[in-house]
């Protein structure tokens, strides 16, 4: 009976020892199945944080609030929207320095992070509030909006002090509809030796710097408006920019909206 219950107790001890190195063995690769995937997966949101990390370099230049919305659009996985709006100075869709601008903003940023829009308007400041046009830009819902408010257009029809009070209101509107929105001030392309619009323009510097706008001080890349030179980036009319000077106006925004340098240079 002794030998019996002992043989009984060595076979028991045999059968948990075998179900234990068993289940060990289960456990071992069902670790080195789960091991790959647990690579992956931290692999994945490290290229992740560094396509964001890279493409928040770019928005170095931006105001505060776009950089911060530009981050949720990254967590949203949801394009965000720049808008170029005022007057028909910057060009078109076909024309003008917007093409290359849209084409070299989305080149840097990528379509599924950047969406780019124009809207222009042919009228001074006051015609477009008298005819409500702002709504039409805040129909954008643009997240980003680089503005030229009418500053060529207005002069010599618009007071500068109705400019820069139109320009509070024209803003104002857009705002009400989203708050969020941030704005970047530009003046339109400099005229040869003109008088009065040049202290308009440092009157718009002055206004952006008060209400802590940016303030898109692209003339500098221009020649001297009162040399000859400035001939050569404008059209023989002078109504409008000429391939020089479309040349330098983009690429001065260019290089501030992507915090590098024009691929020219």
């Amino acid at each position: 009976m002794l030998k019996f219950l002992t043989a009984l107790l060595a076979v028991g001890f045999l059968i948990t020892l075998y179900l234990g190195q068993s289940h060990w063995n289960q456990e071992r690769q069902a670790s080195a199945k789960s091991k790959p995937v647990h690579q992956s997966s931290t692999s994945n949101i490290d290229d992740q944080n560094t396509e964001e990390q890279e493409l928040l370099k770019l928005t170095s230049n931006w105001p505060a609030s776009a950089v911060d919305q530009f981050k949720q659009s990254l967590k949203k996985d949801k394009p965000f929207t720049i808008l170029f709006a005022g007057s028909p100075a910057i060009g078109s869709e076909t024309d003008g320095s917007f093409p290359l601008i849209k084409e070299k903003l989305v080149k840097a940023f990528g379509e599924r992070h950047i969406n780019v829009e124009l809207k222009t308007f042919n009228l001074t400041s006051t015609q477009l509030l008298y005819q409500r046009k702002q709504a039409e830009i805040a129909e954008v819902n643009a997240d980003l909006i680089i503005f030229e408010p009418f500053i060529q257009k207005n002069n010599g029809e618009v007071l500068i002090k109705d400019t820069l009070q139109n320009t509070s209101e024209i803003i104002d509107d857009i705002q009400a509809d989203k708050p969020e929105t941030a704005f970047i001030l530009q003046p339109s392309f400099p005229l040869y030796q003109a008088e009065i619009y040049p202290r308009q323009v440092a009157e718009l510097k002055k206004y952006a710097q008060e209400k802590h706008l940016t303030y898109l001080n692209h003339w500098t890349a221009w020649p001297d408006p009162n040399t000859s030179a400035m001939k050569d980036y404008l059209q023989p009319d002078m109504s409008a920019p000429g391939e020089k000077g479309y040349q330098v106006w983009s690429e001065y925004i260019l290089e501030f909206l992507t915090n590098r340098k024009s691929e020219s240079q």
